[in-house]
């Protein structure tokens, strides 16, 4: 339940002028330039509805009502920070447009001999490699490098180009097929993106594919040379041989021999043979060596080893192991999210799960990658130095029994010439000529299929130079600059709103009320004291009406409680007491009560104005004993209302306000008029009215809507508790209320004697 100060105390129990003669002046302890000195006499603990109108937060009630008192100011510094978020918004996501380049990246080579083909965990691994490798710092050095692509304005002020370039350009594999994607996206030119991808692509097929093609033609080189030398050396055994058998006069085919001779002739074959396959060994040897060398050199084994070694790692293979399981138990919890709101947040827990350990495992993968390269950096290269040792090692060993194979030729040789004549020496010579002959045959083999190889398609190939797209984000663009106005516009309106909140103005009747605790007796439309006295304004009527009902209040409660002098007061200035107060007086003149009008604002009067009387000759004057009440109490237009003016207020009539010597002056006019009604100063910041509340029987608090504040409004009403003023209730003036027509008609009809007066006429 709300406290209502009225019906909180019996009739006149704690009234000044009843309970006790207290000094007038102890209404001046209660205040010290507006804050209180001592504990007021609270009747009750303050309820929740204080508590909310004063401290609580903005809702949307409170919100619509702040924004309605300034909607002007709102509607335009919104309209102004709406347009320059969305201008800004504008500039700062600008639109955006894309080159791209294709690559085709073919599981198998294709040759005449044979269709290589490659397992899928190969084939992942070619894939992942080309990606590193077009983001490699080597790649987009190369791509740089011309004077045309490093002019671009798209690298013009970039501290760091490459790193721009791998922070920046995009390579994927569009829906996991063979296809690779080279693009690059941003506000730049779009003629400066599609050179960019153009010489990224260039550096990519000149540092990569054409290198790995370069290292097969090398390889194929090398055979040749060594078939050439090979070559040579069996036209020059041939052309011994010829001179041999012409100088021996023999055929070049001897049909028969001793069998020691041919059992000799049989092992020099046999060791020319084999001293053949030891030299053919050693081509090969000295072959297989500069190919493994340049693969264990080439960047792009190295790091396909090295994501194969990670592949294998326990840590990677136990965390994928993790994010499928994880995976696996989303996908349960999506598919039962329907049934009950724990599986999905199970789900939500999950993805976030599965995305932290995803993170983990790159983060992972990326640093034991650093660390691998730094310790192959800084460690001795094993591999390459075991190739080597290996490599000498076969060489010496082929050199050395190749060495001794030609020392056992030569002696078997030697032994033969003693034993065989001339024309052993020519068999001899053919057979190693076959044998010359076989190795050259199957050498010239494996170089047609080295020139086959070589001119076959390549593995990785180009299938679009760079095309651009122009504008791919422009919805996004513009719907970005539309809810930056509506965001701008928004939250000014908001702030505005906000701002105007924390002054906590009264929003309506319903704040005192049941907020506050203050039970309203009356409403009244908004109107200046001026128009309030003419009685052809439209308003007047509904004026008139309510003030009514607040004189009918104060009538029915005279009839019960003391409420002969009634005080007219108000928190603030600009709050209507005025209006009020004379509008009150005239009602309960207009009801047959002799009533006195009492302008108690004796520092900034405004009756005297009001009802067109000079100022002096009033109440200050009888304050400071220089007249006497009933000299200056001047009759008004109004049959029944009389008018006492402030006078001309000095520090004198100040201090005698605060004695007792306005007491008497009460009693004699409580003798002579049925209603008093004052209308009083603001009772913050001055004691002028609580002084004048300790003659008067009760208060009136004079509100208005839009422009009291609560806190004020609440502050004042705990200062007249404080003083022991009873409050009768509070008058909210310029509420917006359409008048009744009922009321206007009335207005308008003239009285029965004017109109039987113009019957007769």
């Amino acid at each position: 339940m709300t406290f209502r100060d009225d019906s909180s105390h019996a009739p006149d129990e704690h009234h000044a002028l009843v309970a006790g003669q207290p000094h007038p002046g102890d209404a001046l302890m209660v205040q010290n330039n507006g804050a209180h000195t001592t504990p007021l006499a609270i009747p009750g603990m303050p309820t929740a509805g204080v508590h909310h109108v004063l401290r609580g937060s903005m809702d949307a009630n409170t919100f619509m009502h702040a924004l309605r008192r300034r909607w002007l100011l709102a509607l335009c510094m919104g309209i102004v920070m709406g347009g320059l978020a969305s201008i800004a918004l504008w500039f700062i996501f600008p639109e955006s447009s894309s080159a791209t380049a294709l690559f085709e990246v073919e599981d198998k080579r294709e040759t005449i001999f044979d269709i290589s083909h490659d397992s899928d965990q190969n084939y992942e691994i070619l894939k992942k490699t080309q990606l590193a490798l077009l983001k490699s710092n080597f790649v987009l050095t190369a791509a740089i490098r011309p004077p045309s692509v490093a002019s671009l304005s798209a690298l013009a002020g970039r501290s760091d180009p490459v790193v721009w370039l791998q922070e920046n350009l995009s390579c994927d594999y569009p829906q996991n097929g063979k296809l690779l994607s080279i693009s690059l996206s941003g506000d730049e030119l779009t003629e400066d993106q599609v050179q960019l991808v153009d010489a990224v692509a260039k550096a990519y097929k000149d540092e990569v594919v054409d290198q790995a093609r370069q290292r097969r033609l090398v390889v194929r080189d090398m055979l040749s040379r060594s078939i050439d030398t090979l070559n040579g050396e069996i036209k020059r055994k041939l052309d011994e041989y010829l001179d041999i058998a012409r100088e021996s006069g023999r055929p070049e085919r001897k049909d028969g021999g001793d069998a020691e001779t041919e059992l000799l002739l049989r092992d020099i074959s046999e060791t020319q043979r084999k001293k053949e396959e030891l030299t053919a060994q050693l081509y090969q040897t000295q072959t297989d060596f500069m190919i493994m060398k340049g693969d264990l050199e080439s960047p792009n084994v190295i790091d396909a080893q090295i994501d194969d070694v990670l592949d294998r790692d326990p840590v990677v293979v136990m965390m994928k192991e993790r994010i499928g399981l994880m995976q696996m138990d989303q996908s349960s919890s999506s598919d039962s999210g329907a049934k009950g709101g724990t599986s999905a947040r199970l789900s939500q827990t999950n993805a976030k799960q599965v995305e932290a350990l995803s993170r983990k495992l790159e983060q992972y993968r990326a640093d034991q990658k650093k660390q691998m390269k730094h310790k192959m950096d800084l460690s001795p290269n094993v591999a390459m130095e075991q190739l080597t040792k290996r490599y000498k090692t076969t060489f010496g060993s082929l050199q050395s029994q190749l060495a001794a194979m030609s020392k056992s030729l030569d002696t078997k040789m030697a032994e033969l010439k003693k034993r065989i004549e001339r024309s052993t020496d020519l068999e001899t010579r053919e057979d190693d000529l076959k044998q010359l002959q076989s190795v050259a045959k199957d050498m010239s083999i494996k170089l047609e299929s080295l020139d086959i190889d070589a001119n076959a398609p390549d593995q990785i190939r180009q299938v679009q130079a760079a095309v651009p797209t122009k504008n791919i984000n422009s919805i996004q663009h513009y719907s970005i600059a539309v809810l930056g106005a509506m965001a701008g516009f928004s939250l000014t309106c908001l702030g505005i709103a906000y701002l105007e909140f924390r002054n906590r103005r009264l929003n309506g009747p319903d704040e005192v009320d049941e907020g506050l605790g203050i039970r309203v007796v009356g409403l009244l439309p908004g109107l200046s004291s001026k128009k309030a006295l003419d009685p052809m304004h439209p308003v007047v009527a509904q004026l008139t009406e309510s003030i009514d009902g607040v004189r009918t209040i104060l009538m029915h409660d005279s009839s019960s409680k003391r409420r002969q002098v009634v005080l007219v007061t108000s928190a603030a200035t600009m709050e209507g007491r005025t209006t009020v107060a004379s509008q009150l007086a005239a009602s309960l003149a207009r009801a047959g009560r002799r009533t006195l009008l009492v302008d108690g604002d004796l520092r900034r009067p405004a009756l005297h104005a009001l009802f067109d009387v000079p100022l002096e000759d009033g109440l200050c004057e009888v304050l400071r004993a220089e007249v006497d009440v009933a000299d200056v109490i001047r009759p008004t237009h109004a049959e029944g209302l009389w008018l006492l003016t402030a006078g001309y207020c000095d520090i004198d009539a100040i201090h005698a306000l605060a004695t007792e010597q306005m007491q008497p002056v009460f009693d004699k006019l409580r003798a002579e008029y049925d209603f008093i009604i004052i209308d009083g100063a603001p009772i913050l910041g001055m004691s002028d009215a609580l002084i004048f509340g300790q003659y008067s029987d009760g208060a009136i608090l004079s509100v208005r809507r839009d422009q009291s504040q609560m806190p004020k409004i609440h502050q004042a009403a705990e200062l007249l508790r404080g003083v022991g003023i009873r409050i009768i209730g509070a008058v909210v003036n310029g509420v917006q209320a359409k008048a009744d027509d009922r009321i206007v008609q009335m207005r308008l009809m003239a009285p029965k004697s004017e109109r039987e007066l113009q019957t007769t006429s």
